[in-house]
């Protein structure tokens, strides 16, 4: 993979989000030239943290501005597309601002489309759905099922989603969807999703506190597997006119409540502060999990590494991180909100 990318012209958007960040990292490390698009130098991201920022062409501005990205991919002939940006910390978050988590997601994507089947058609672009553009259906989460998202955020995705399948079908364009479920690993600073949320108690000696009932029923993808599965998709897409419009699911296919992963990560980190149960959670799906399949058989993909041993890894990471003479301020300073 890494001849592949040897000073191929890349835009990662979202940089400064999770699995932008580590998109930044792994292109980097592997030789490509990296424009980074971010709305905001946000200093608590992997990005600024690491000096990622000072290693590529950082373009701070707005993902629905159709004139920015016409001149940045123009300007900097893009080869290769991640699309990760969107709005909203998550669907809590998305309840308060649902207009502007189908902008950003949504015209982002049009835009971007539109700008490579008109000045760039052979470019290849990868765009980050989300399990949750299924909505509830049956489990597990397969590629040929219909989509039917209710929540703005579901909704959001699904026609990110969908748009991305036309123009990839209908136009013969290099562009294909991935649908991944819950990312976790180090760098991922958003407190409100459970395995940060609980390692970060863990670390600093705080009372968990759970928004649902415990019971809610998740898979997860560790991001550095997620950044290899993306890398991997658009290195296949170059030369495989087939994948073109296709969609693949990527997790480790290991279903678990939270509840459950609460109490491995209490064991990991030998911590006895038990969580209190608010059950105080809304319009989140009760059960969700990936079928990978399809992934396996057409990209030959499999994780790097078990879910264990990465859980492991990133709840030993967030303990380092939260060492008395390493703490930061900022983070310190973060919301504590809880899962």
């Amino acid at each position: 993979m890494g001849v592949f990318w040897q000073d191929k012209s890349v835009l990662v958007t979202g940089a400064t989000g999770f699995l932008g960040g580590w998109l930044v990292h792994e292109l980097l490390e592997r030789g490509a030239k990296v424009a980074a698009l971010v709305r905001r130098d946000k200093k608590d991201s992997q990005l600024f943290l690491r000096g990622l920022d000072r290693r590529v062409a950082l373009i701070v501005g707005d993902v629905c501005d159709k004139k920015l990205l016409e001149d940045t991919i123009d300007r900097h002939r893009i080869d290769v597309i991640f699309h990760t940006a969107m709005a909203g910390g998550g669907v809590q978050a998305t309840l308060a601002d649902p207009i502007g988590c189908l902008r950003s997601t949504v015209e982002s994507t049009w835009h971007l489309l539109d700008i490579i089947r008109q000045q760039r058609p052979e470019c290849v672009m990868v765009v980050c759905s989300s399990d949750k553009a299924y909505g509830s259906l049956e489990l597990p989460y397969r590629e040929t099922q219909p989509l039917e998202p209710r929540h703005p955020q579901e909704v959001a995705k699904a026609s990110q989603d969908l748009l991305t399948q036309s123009f990839g079908k209908v136009y013969g364009m290099n562009v294909a969807v991935t649908r991944c479920a819950n990312f976790f690993g180090p760098y991922d600073f958003n407190f409100t999703r459970i395995i940060p949320y609980i390692s970060r108690c863990c670390a600093l000696g705080e009372q968990p506190e759970l928004r649902s009932n415990g019971r809610f029923v998740r898979d997860f993808l560790g991001i550095e597997e997620a950044a290899h599965a993306h890398l991997m998709l658009a290195e296949r897409l170059s030369s495989r006119p087939e994948l073109r419009g296709e969609v693949f699911n990527f997790s480790h296919e290991v279903q678990m409540s939270v509840i459950d992963i609460v109490d491995d990560i209490l064991e990991i980190a030998r911590c006895r502060q038990k969580p209190t149960i608010a059950n105080t959670i809304t319009h989140e799906i009760p059960s969700m999990f990936l079928s990978c399949d399809k992934a396996r058989k057409t990209l030959n993909w499999t994780p790097l590494r078990s879910f264990e041993k990465g859980l492991r890894d990133t709840v030993n990471w967030y303990l380092q991180w939260f060492r008395p003479d390493k703490r930061s301020a900022t983070l310190l300073a973060m919301s504590a909100l809880c899962f």
